[in-house]
């Protein structure tokens, strides 16, 4: 009988969708003119930068960690494991005021600078400080299923490739990063959509995503239509993500 509680959860899941729609398709055509201009277009773009800046950085970051804390002789590598895992129990609103108190003006790093005679550092606020502050925060997501994916790896493959020839390099990038595919896509999955969903950073750095543009419409709009319009085109977006992780995952099957 475990269809019966599934089934609530699922109806219980899709109410808010559910309403989206009813109130996006309800609203007048005023509410589809301004979902229609150019401000949009700008707020789907800088999402979309952003998703995509965050998530391949959060990458570049979680591979070479995941393999260090993993493959390597670190000493206390456990250790090393839990400090790199820790950003995620930290809200994104801390850090933003993290990095705004480092990097902002007068912040620590202006102060430490000064005595150099750098009087101004570049603007910390907008997109710079939201994927400083996404990134730093999310790579855990892709680096803890890339630790799991690297435990699997079977070793004898690495040593099949080296005993042909190839380096440890050609080796690295044609035998083992195929392998960890499956574990980078659905690790990135979980930081574009941690990305998308965001409203502590990306309001508290001043760079307009759709969390903000929502937010926004709903404290200053008696008439939460655009707001709802808004929400579902930002679900759309996340389809779109999950749709594009799909493709990326390839028709290949994987061990």
């Amino acid at each position: 009988m475990v269809w019966i509680p599934a089934t609530l959860v699922a109806l219980a899941m899709i109410l808010p969708l559910v309403y989206l729609i009813v109130r996006t398709l309800g609203a007048g055509e005023e509410t589809w003119q301004l979902l229609f201009r150019w401000r949009t277009l700008v707020i789907i773009l800088r999402s979309l930068i952003l998703v995509v800046t965050v998530t391949a950085s959060s990458i570049a970051i979680a591979l070479p960690l995941a393999w260090i804390t993993t493959r390597t002789d670190l000493p206390l590598k456990r250790m090393w494991f839990i400090i790199t895992s820790l950003p995620l129990v930290i809200p994104s609103f801390v850090g933003g005021l993290v990095v705004v108190a480092a990097f902002g003006p007068k912040g620590i790093f202006q102060q430490l600078v000064s005595p150099l005679g750098i009087e101004r550092l570049p603007e910390i606020y907008g997109l710079p400080g939201a994927f400083l502050t996404l990134t730093l925060l999310s790579y855990p997501y892709i680096l803890l299923t890339l630790r799991a994916a690297i435990r699997r790896i079977d070793p004898s493959l690495e040593d099949a490739s080296r005993s042909l020839g190839k380096g440890r390099w050609e080796t690295f990038f044609k035998v083992i990063i195929p392998q960890l595919r499956p574990a980078i896509a659905g690790g990135g999955l979980l930081v574009a959509l941690y990305t998308l969903s965001d409203f502590g950073a990306v309001s508290l750095l001043r760079f307009e995503t759709f969390t903000w543009a929502i937010y926004l419409q709903y404290q200053t709009v008696f008439d939460r239509s655009v707001a709802a319009a808004l929400s579902l085109v930002l679900v759309i977006f996340a389809m779109g993500i999950l749709f594009f992780e799909l493709m990326a995952s390839g028709r290949s099957k994987y061990y």
